[in-house]
């Protein structure tokens, strides 16, 4: 189970890593994506930024040359075409010439000639007829005074230098300026003052160095859409949307066409891209992204809007990105690292983890387990101890109900254990019994103490003595039952009375054995009296016969006396051992004719191999006449009469058995009966010693003799005999 959860923890594991990689690198691709994109916004910004910077170099420079005009057109060499004035043009030549202006020229206030200085400084008048020229009839207008225009050349004074048209700055004059030589200012129109620039010149020594990234450059159209500047040398000078196409016709330029018409031209700036099929020398199709910004050439006549644009290829982005692409990915590379590292450390330690644990779970399971069948049997043998224990084990609650019952204490009181469950101490304990056990109950929940208590009770019919042992069982310091053991010592109190019997067969013996000594001493002189007179009187006498009488009564005594004696005897010896059997029929020989005479019929039932019993074979064969004159005598009508030997269940004993069929002990009398001098026959006919005698016999010799005797009276089936059991221990040879 625990391996099956590993398992799932581990593939959740894995797959959550991998989801994580998965999304990692989706989120890296698009978050690479949108960088490009930001970085692409950030470089053609750039690329406008530099665009509006170029455009705003030229408007300056624009913006200077027509103050160098302007101030060119009040000094009084120009106003008045002094002799100076070469001069006067050059400096302000050296002044402009690096923006582009190839010349300085005057057209003179008829149109017939012009005064020219070229940007070496070289000098001349321009002979010619431009009266009717548009630029000098609107400079010859009053309100066009210090006003300054610009025009492209065309057909005007020049001709144009690769198709890309000059630029003409231009300024009406008047002799407005003194000077030494005119210290009167005449105010009359004088010409027209202008700077002849090239556009190509001026926007080519501002725009040539651009760079946008590596390669980037800038390119220059007029408001015409030619090209102004542009790196390719070819394209200056023609038509934007038509050279590209003609150069690489495959391609399609609508793009940047499209840009150029409807923003460049229009004034505007902005960014964007458009396809392209070369670059500073790589001829393909590339992806280019273009930011433009308008150069607005503002005169008095109006503006000219060119627009400059800076370029450069997707590459550009993609190179200035690689780095960050590179370092992005190495970043993501060491996290997915750290996150696949880190995985692997938890499910290695998780593992290792997982594994002790499983270790651990495994030995306490084991352990538990052990635990778990130890308490099983040891329950088990508890179980079978108390089931199987010969005491009464019943556990009780405070109401004196019963919870639970062993099957010996259920059937010592007439129940089954589960017929006696839920019945009361009151229900199932007869007599007084049951008032001590309640009283004994509550006195060991209210002292939680325990008690104990021997009763005698009948249950049955049946008289038994018990020893009560009352418990409390507790939970912490509360007591919930008593649980309440009633050990069976009716037998102990049996033998306590047999010991008791014993104690006063030993006294009385003692005391025989005084009476016995004193009375055979004159009993002895009695009967050798008698004898010495029996020898002098004629037998056929009378006294003969009364002598007789005394003689034959001296004996009885002397045998009673001997009898005392043999009561009170000790052993001569500690040791004996007789043949059971061969008493029993030494015994049967002499009683032979008697049990005839009194029609008593035997039976002999004499186990054979028994071994030899302890005991004196002399004193045995005494018990046993004591026993089988006892039965004849209870059967004064006749009977029968067994006598069976045999050894014990255990084979350590010898037993004998004798039973009639006479009439009985009566109950009141068996615990009477090895009472010396107790006998229920009639005065002469017995002495009451015959069983005393016998039970001092055999129980000096370690044996035991029982009797078990019923009288037609106490029978169901109206029959009667007793039965003497006799058990002597095998002797030890």
């Amino acid at each position: 189970m625990f391996n099956i959860i590993s398992k799932k923890v581990y593939l959740i594991v894995i797959t959550l890593t991998v989801i994580l990689l998965a999304g990692a690198f989706i989120f890296g691709l698009l978050s690479a994506e949108k960088m490009r994109d930001i970085i692409s916004e950030q470089f053609n910004q750039q690329q406008l930024t530099i665009a509006k910077g170029v455009a705003s170099d030229i408007e300056d420079k624009i913006f200077y040359l027509k103050g160098e005009l302007h101030t060119l057109n009040l000094s009084p060499s120009v106003q008045y075409l002094e002799v100076s004035w070469p001069n006067r043009m050059r400096i302000t030549m050296a002044n402009v010439s690096n923006l582009g202006v190839i010349g300085i020229g005057l057209l003179d206030a008829e149109g017939r000639q012009i005064y020219w200085v070229n940007a070496q400084g070289e000098s001349r008048v321009i002979k010619g007829n431009y009266s009717q020229s548009e630029l000098l009839a609107w400079a010859k207008q009053p309100e066009h005074r210090n006003q300054i225009i610009f025009q492209r050349t065309g057909t005007f004074l020049h001709s144009t230098r690769k198709q890309n048209p000059y630029l003409v700055i231009f300024t009406p004059t008047y002799q407005i300026s003194l000077d030494a030589s005119h210290p009167q200012a005449t105010g009359r129109f004088a010409g027209c003052l202008y700077f002849l620039v090239d556009p190509y010149q001026l926007i080519q020594k501002l725009t040539k160095d651009i760079r946008s990234g590596h390669s980037g450059y800038a390119w220059v159209i007029d408001s015409r859409g030619y090209f102004i500047y542009h790196p390719e040398e070819g394209f200056i000078g023609r038509s934007a949307f038509e050279v590209r196409e003609q150069r690489a016709p495959k391609i399609s330029f609508a793009e940047i066409n499209k840009i150029q018409r409807e923003k460049m031209l229009a004034g505007q700036e902005g960014v964007s891209w458009y396809w392209s099929g070369w670059h500073r020398g790589i001829v393909r199709k590339m992806k280019k992204f273009i930011a433009y910004a308008p150069i607005i050439l503002k005169g008095d006549n109006g503006r000219i809007i060119w627009s400059v644009a800076v370029v450069a290829p997707q590459s550009e982005v993609e190179g200035a990105i690689h780095d960050v692409y590179i370092r992005q990915f190495l970043l993501q590379g060491v996290v997915i690292f750290i996150i696949i590292l880190g995985g692997g450390t938890v499910i290695y330690y998780e593992s290792r983890w997982s594994a002790a644990l499983e270790k651990e779970v495994h030995t306490k399971t084991a352990a538990l387990e052990k635990s778990k069948n130890e308490l099983a049997k040891s329950e088990k043998l508890y179980k079978s101890l108390v089931e199987s224990a010969e005491d009464a084990i019943l556990n009780v609650d405070a109401k004196g109900e019963i919870v639970s019952i062993n099957p010996y204490g259920a059937k010592i009181l007439g129940y089954t254990p589960q017929g006696i469950m839920g019945k009361t101490i009151s229900d199932v304990f007869p007599g007084n019994t049951k008032a001590e056990l309640n009283r004994l109950v509550e006195e060991v929940i209210a002292q939680k103490q325990g008690q104990r208590a021997t009763e005698e009770l009948t249950i049955g019919g049946k008289e038994y003595f018990f020893n009560f042992n009352l418990t409390p069982i507790r939970e912490n310091d509360r007591v919930l039952s008593v649980m309440i053991i009633g050990h069976d010592i009716t037998s102990q109190k049996k033998f306590e009375e047999q010991l008791y019997h014993t104690e006063k067969l030993a006294s009385l013996g003692q005391l025989a054995a005084g009476v016995a000594h004193e009375i055979n001493n004159p009993l002895a002189i009695i009967l050798g009296f008698a004898d010495m007179l029996l020898e002098k009187i004629d037998e056929n006498s009378k006294e003969y016969n009364i002598i007789k009488t005394i003689e034959r009564q001296g004996n009885n005594c002397k045998k009673i006396v001997e009898n005392l004696m043999t009561f009170a005897r000790a052993p001569e010896k500690d040791q004996y051992d007789t043949d059971v059997n061969r008493s029993v029929e030494t015994v049967l020989e002499v009683v032979k004719n008697t049990l005839l005479t009194k029609k008593v019929k035997y039976h002999l039932d004499l186990a054979e191999g028994l071994p030899k019993a302890r005991g004196d074979a002399a004193q045995l064969q005494q018990v046993v006449l004591n026993l089988i004159n006892n039965a004849v005598m209870a059967m004064p009508q006749g009977g029968h009469l067994t006598i069976s030997t045999r050894l014990n269940s255990k084979h350590d004993r010898v037993e004998i058995v004798f039973a009639d069929t006479g009439e009985g002990i009566k109950k009141e009398n068996l615990p009477k009966i090895y009472d010396p001098f107790f006998t229920t026959r009639k005065v002469g006919e017995g002495t009451g010693l015959g069983l005393s005698v016998s039970y001092a016999i055999i129980t000096k010799f370690g044996g035991t003799i029982t009797c078990e005797s019923k009288t037609k009276e106490e029978s169901k089936d109206h029959t009667s005999g007793t039965k003497f059991t006799i058990t002597l221990p095998i002797a030890q040879l």
